[in-house]
């Protein structure tokens, strides 16, 4: 669990815990009092004139919150300002439950071009060899992502992309993690989408391939109970994502841009 968080709760709840405290105490004594105060009326009544005094006696002051209420409330208010700062300190990551780019999109840079800032092409004037770049490129970006390194994956991916696998993998790492994606093989690939954007050529594929996907655990040593948190890590499964490409100015292709496809 994130360090943070359990801090966090910790503090709500021991704030909470010692403010209910006195708030219990406080609601016995009112509740003693005012049957005392009943139980005075009622005998006060032996007389008429009493009975008229009590009759015209003001009602009961309502009380204000007192010391007890205000540090439940300051309470309250620290612990919603600790949340609401830890969530705009912490970014909004896509769901690794499944493989990169899987239940939420990752664009970089390029899916935020309008329309007037790019030019479509045709589909065939993606070759063999730029289509077999995308097959290494499948595997290549796999590969550096299961052994968390940033310095391969630089290689291969934009900066908008090196960013996004860079939070990711300190998301995992966070809570003891490491996403294995491992025999990537390529069933089927797809050009859906080609066009030239600032002088750079771009292309989107649509990508079905198989690959042994799981998470271990940080914390323990392969063969040991638990080392395996989710997947198989024995059986491969299959995954269907939408892979933006973009050419750099030294000739290659890298990774500009993942999402699910649809």
């Amino acid at each position: 669990m994130n360090i943070t968080r359990l801090m966090l709760s910790c503090v709500m709840v021991t704030g909470l815990g010692i403010a209910a405290l006195p708030i219990a105490e406080a609601q016995h004594r009112s509740e003693t009092d005012y049957a005392s105060f009943q139980v005075a009326a009622s005998e006060a009544q032996t007389t008429d004139a009493e009975t008229d005094e009590h009759k015209s006696a003001p009602a009961r002051p309502r009380e204000g919150l007192g010391p007890v209420g205000v540090l439940l409330l300051l309470v309250v208010l620290i612990a919603a300002t600790l949340f609401y700062f830890l969530k705009l300190q912490r970014p909004s990551l896509p769901d690794f439950s499944e493989p990169i780019g899987q239940g939420s999109s990752s664009k970089g840079a390029l899916s935020r071009q309008s329309s007037g800032d790019r030019q479509s092409v045709s589909i065939d004037s993606i070759t063999s060899a730029d289509k077999a770049a995308f097959q290494h490129l499948l595997t290549d970006v796999y590969r550096a992502w299961s052994k968390s390194d940033l310095q391969e994956l630089r290689q291969f991916v934009t900066p908008d992309m090196l960013n996004y696998f860079s939070t990711a993998l300190a998301d995992n790492t966070s809570q003891d993690l490491r996403h294995q994606v491992e025999d990537v093989v390529l069933g089927r690939a797809e050009i859906v989408e080609a066009w030239v954007a600032q002088g750079a050529r771009h292309a989107s594929a649509k990508l079905r391939w198989s690959a042994r996907n799981y998470y271990v655990s940080l914390t323990k040593q392969p063969g040991d109970s638990g080392y395996v948190v989710k997947g198989s890590e024995k059986k491969s499964t299959e995954s269907t994502e939408t892979w933006t490409f973009t050419q750099s100015s030294d000739g290659l292709w890298v990774l500009s841009a993942i999402q699910r496809a649809s």
